[in-house]
């Protein structure tokens, strides 16, 4: 009897797209340093590039022996859609969910069927590990308060929404956006919180890799949705993974926090070695969108913008795929997106694909790509260049180098869309009339505005984005006036 293919998807949390080292050979340092980052994060690029290219040896061994996706894109530059959507391989704005809002406050909708209960159906053993972000939150505030207000509650999710109750049989992680790396007061094991026990990303690659022991001969899915690099990143990673000399500390203790990840993926992938298993898992490696403005260069490579826009450097992501035998070593250029993980690995399964997905199978018979993507919700700027004073001032917060907490102008954003067809990348604001049209294929970079010089193109894609648009739903929480304005 052929044995039943093994699924692991591992998600990091805000990994731009220059962070990875796989991609630097591909464009010229000139094109690297695009937006210049934070006050806490400056250091000679070279360094800090030399740090990227170091920081993820076992993942560039992966990339190397499967497929780096040249073209890979999320459907929203913001981490808890951008999850929806991959957990379902559905644009989440088809069941409301636009913002993070929509997540903490209503969760993704009961109807909505995500990728491991399909494979639990199936007979595989299934397993959420770090960070979920998917479930109508909870919270208990704690007695001591901080500047850092990770710290300052324990945040649960209501339980038809814990992991355990949508297709996973195991569970241990956190249900908000963010938690501490070390003493979170929030991790969970199925519904009970537990005590955290050394660095966050340590416990979530053992725990992973107790689950695949424990899988015996049973296929298996893990989800492993790392929170590196996501804030709070005050206090350093072990000194283990200090294996950085960029001239700063952040700089190095940033790209520690990687290596942590990496040692974890050599971790799991030895243990697949060891039961033979290596040959029949399926593993996929992607960031959930790109890199803050306060995170270190090369941040999101040749692209603008940051986290939180429509710009190439929220939405284009790094995503590896790593089969060996079935998966030739290759750099793929077609478009593809998150959407289509659920449908590649259920393909790959062998597994029927549902019919309302939004994404399609990347290999196999019926492999395809995107010529069209879009995007709607709130251009939040919260996270770019746009709000560098608010992250040197959070940053003299939490620090407590002063009692002032920072209020960001920028966190609520705009309803905006974009469209991103063939060369052609098209972004709107409903509510400033701004439309930007950019040649990407030519313009990587999004340096030259072209809508004047093409107004057909803006006409073709703005009915495009009209058609796509008539199928949303109602936004969970987030701005009904704002989402009329989207669908209008």
């Amino acid at each position: 009897m052929e044995e039943r293919l093994n699924i692991i998807v591992v998600l990091v949390d805000d990994q731009g797209f220059g962070q990875l080292p796989v991609y630097s050979d591909d464009y010229p340092d000139e094109m690297l340093f695009l937006t210049k980052n934070t006050e806490r994060y400056k250091c000679d690029e070279q360094r800090a590039k030399a740090a990227a290219e170091a920081c993820m040896p076992n993942l560039n061994k992966l990339a190397g022996n499967g497929v780096t996706f040249m073209n890979a894109h999320v459907t929203s530059p913001v981490c808890g859609p951008s999850r929806a959507a991959l957990m379902t391989g559905r644009y989440q704005q088809r069941f409301g969910v636009y913002d993070n809002c929509d997540l903490a406050q209503a969760g993704v909708p009961l109807s909505e069927t995500m990728l491991p209960a399909r494979l639990q159906k199936e007979g595989y053993r299934t397993a959420m590990i770090g960070k979920w972000h998917l479930g109508k939150t909870t919270e208990t505030p704690l007695p001591v308060q901080t500047h850092d207000y990770h710290k300052n509650a324990t945040i649960g999710c209501i339980p038809e929404h814990n992991p355990i109750n949508r297709g996973f049989d195991h569970y241990f992680g956190f249900n908000s956006s963010g938690t501490t790396y070390y003493d979170s007061p929030s991790l969970f094991r199925g519904l009970e919180n537990v005590k955290a026990e050394g660095y966050a990303t340590d416990e979530f690659t053992d725990d992973a890799v107790r689950f695949i022991e424990e899988s015996g001969d049973n296929p298996f899915f893990v989800y492993l949705a790392y929170s590196a690099p996501h804030i709070p990143l005050e206090v350093s990673a072990p000194e283990k993974y200090q294996r950085f000399d960029t001239g700063n500390r952040e700089v190095d203790n940033y790209y520690a926090t990687l290596a942590a990840v990496d040692d974890g993926l050599g971790k799991i992938i030895a243990t697949l070695e060891q039961k033979g298993q290596l040959d029949n898992t399926l593993v996929f490696y992607l960031s959930d969108n790109g890199a803050v403005i306060d995170s270190p260069q090369p941040m999101n490579g040749p692209f603008r913008g940051n986290k939180g826009n429509f710009h190439l450097g929220g939405m284009q992501v790094p995503m590896v795929a790593h089969w060996p035998g079935k998966l030739a070593p290759a750099k793929y250029e077609p478009r593809v997106a998150s959407i289509d993980v659920m449908p590649t690995a259920l393909a790959a399964a062998g597994v029927e694909l549902p019919g309302n997905l939004d994404g399609i199978p990347m290999f196999g018979k019926t492999a395809d790509s995107h010529e069209t993507l879009f995007w709607a919700g709130p251009e939040i700027m919260h996270w770019s260049e746009d709000s560098k004073e608010f992250w040197r001032d959070y940053w003299e917060y939490v620090t407590e180098r002063t009692d002032d907490a920072p209020t960001s102008p920028l966190k609520a954003g705009d309803a905006s869309w974009a469209v991103m067809k063939g060369p052609w990348l098209l972004r709107c604001n409903e509510v400033t009339g701004m439309i930007e049209l950019f040649n990407i294929q030519d313009d990587v970079g999004e340096q030259t505005e072209v809508a004047a010089r093409h107004p057909e193109v803006v006409e073709s894609l703005r009915n495009d984005y009209k058609q796509w648009a008539s199928g949303l739903g109602k936004p969970l929480v987030w701005s009904q006036t704002q989402y009329n304005r989207l669908v209008e």
